[in-house]
Order: C-alpha cells, then sequence, then structure tokens
C-alpha cells in the first residue's frame, strides 16, 4: 500500500514540475529512472553490465577520486611551505633539519589527507591509494589478483593526473620530489622506506582489515600512521612510502633521481614484511591472548567466545 501511495506522489510531482523521478529504494530493487519513455545510460548500465564488471569499474572509479584528492591535498599542503618563494624566506634555504616545523606542517597535511578520503572512500573502493598497500591486500587475499591490479593502475593514473593539477594550478617549485637527505645513503634509505612502510600497512591490518570496535574509525589510526611516519623519514628519505606519489612528481617534473627505485622496492618489502607478521600473528591466533578486548563478534566470528572459555 505505500509503495502504490509513494509511486502515484511520484508520478503526481512529475507532471507537477515536469522533472525527473530518481530512483527510489522500495525495499527490495530499484526502479528504472525513466524520462519520456527512454531509460537512462546509468540505468542500461546496471542493467546489462555483468555485477562483477561492474563492481570492478565502480571500485576503480572510487579509488581514482579517492587517490587524486589524497595526493592533490597532501602535496598542496606540502606546497604551502615548499614552493621557491616560501624557502627563500625559510632559514638555510628550506633544509629540513634547520626547519623542523617544516616537517610537522608537512606529515599534517599528509595525515589529515588520509583521514579525510579513507574515511570518505573506504566503503566503495577499501581507500587503498598506495600500491605498497593493494600488493599487502593481495597477498593476505582481502582482495583478489585481478581486484589489486586494476586499483595499482588506478592509482598510478590518478596520481600522475594530482599531481599534474598541482604542477599547473600551485607556485613555481610546490611539487616536492621525495629525495635522500644528505647524510642518508642509498641502502639506508632503502631500509628506511622498507620500516615505514611495514608500519603503515600494519596500520591497515590491524585497524580496518581486522574488525573489532574501533573498525569504523580505523582511518583515522591509519592517518596517525602516515602521520608519525613521514615525521620520522620526512629529513632523511622524503618518507614516500607510496611508489605512486614518487613516480608521479616524477613523471610530471620529467626527472627521475638515480636511486628512485628505491621509492618502489623499499615499500613493496615493507609491504610484505607487514604481510608476513599478520600472517603469522593469526596462524598463532593472537585473539587468545587478549579474548576480552572486543565483547562482540569480530571477524574470527564466534571462535573468539570459544577459545576464550580454554584460556
Amino acid at each position: 500500500m505505500d509503495d502504490k501511495i509513494d509511486s502515484s506522489w511520484r508520478r503526481r510531482l512529475r507532471k507537477i514540475r515536469n522533472i525527473p523521478v530518481l530512483p527510489h529504494h522500495n525495499g527490495h530493487d530499484l526502479h528504472l529512472t525513466t524520462s519520456e519513455g527512454k531509460v537512462y545510460i546509468i540505468d542500461q548500465f546496471n542493467e546489462k553490465v555483468p555485477m562483477t564488471v561492474r563492481n570492478h569499474i565502480i571500485a576503480m572509479l572510487s579509488e581514482f577520486v579517492g587517490t587524486f584528492l589524497f595526493i592533490f591535498v597532501g602535496l598542496g599542503g606540502n606546497s604551502v611551505v615548499n614552493n621557491t618563494a616560501a624557502q627563500q624566506l625559510q632559514p638555510a634555504g628550506g633544509n629540513l633539519s634547520a626547519d623542523p616545523s617544516k616537517i610537522l606542517f608537512t606529515a599534517i597535511a599528509w595525515g589529515m589527507s588520509v583521514i579525510v578520503n579513507a574515511w570518505a572512500f573506504f566503503r566503495v573502493s577499501g581507500g587503498l591509494f598506495n600500491p605498497a598497500v593493494s600488493i599487502a591486500m593481495m597477498a593476505i587475499r582481502a582482495i583478489s589478483p585481478l581486484r589489486g591490479g586494476l586499483m595499482i593502475a588506478t592509482q598510478m593514473v590518478a596520481s600522475i593526473a594530482a599531481a599534474a593539477a598541482c604542477y599547473r594550478l600551485l607556485p613555481e617549485g610546490s611539487l616536492a620530489t621525495t629525495e635522500l637527505g644528505t647524510q642518508t645513503s642509498v641502502v639506508q634509505g632503502l631500509f628506511i622506506e622498507m620500516f615505514l612502510t611495514a608500519q603503515v600497512v600494519l596500520a591497515v591490518f590491524m585497524l580496518a582489515t581486522e574488525k573489532h570496535k574501533a573498525t569504523y574509525i580505523a582511518p583515522v589510526g591509519i592517518g596517525l600512521a602516515v602521520f608519525a611516519t613521514i615525521m620520522m623519514g620526512a629529513a632523511y628519505t622524503g618518507a614516500s612510502l607510496n611508489p605512486a606519489r614518487s613516480f608521479a612528481v616524477c613523471v610530471v617534473l620529467g626527472s627521475f633521481a638515480s636511486y628512485h627505485w628505491i621509492y618502489w622496492l623499499g615499500p613493496a618489502m615493507g609491504s610484505l614484511l607487514a604481510v608476513s607478521f599478520y600472517l603469522l600473528i593469526r596462524k598463532l591466533e593472537y585473539w587468545t591472548v587478549n579474548p576480552d578486548v572486543d565483547t562482540y563478534e569480530t571477524k574470527v566470528g564466534h571462535d573468539i567466545m570459544v577459545v576464550k572459555d580454554r584460556v
């Protein structure tokens, strides 16, 4: 009865205002949106494209927008204190070691960008924004190799687009490349990137992949992990942690450092290190150590109550 009243009301409203009727949910399915007897393209897409293909496309679209905004806001925030004009006014020509407040500002910009965009997009694509995180999610089989490959390709394209937008819109010298510090060797930089990336990936695993009471605020913890790692690594490696971020800036500027490869290998090694630890503690049934930490069903399901009885 309610559906009939709703449909009648919507038809009268359409005649009065001569406006298209949006799809509405009746509890079972979505009605097609029509205009003068023609089905909208979006509805044809929903009806004709297989669910699996459609989901991949939607996830790629979400990941593109999320990654673009994440990189754009991060690079843009970074540019406030790192453009050519700003550096001329700073002590020692803008050297990070001479002005640690720049590191704080940069870390806040990237950390907040992660929080906002991961929170906004994690319900659709997972809000990964980072090929290293995508590799880790594939390694633990949280996403399929096909979905992971599509996510990585999307992240690369979106990052380049965001870097190009920053290059055209922001002051000269705004695009900050990830570079080794004067006292950091290539090997040191490689392992710094590895450990910092492992920190971020572990935060993703334990706060988002593992379901618990605080899962809904996982983006905050992940953003804080990014903040902390940039605070530590910015002066030594530029704290990339994300191959797409480093690669995109180099593509737009048309210049690659001879050691650019560490910003690929380091994060990849870090993601696999985090995967190894995560799989180990799951194999050891980590939830038995502190079984009362969650009082309702988690990702391990009802087993958490079963193992509690034998601890």
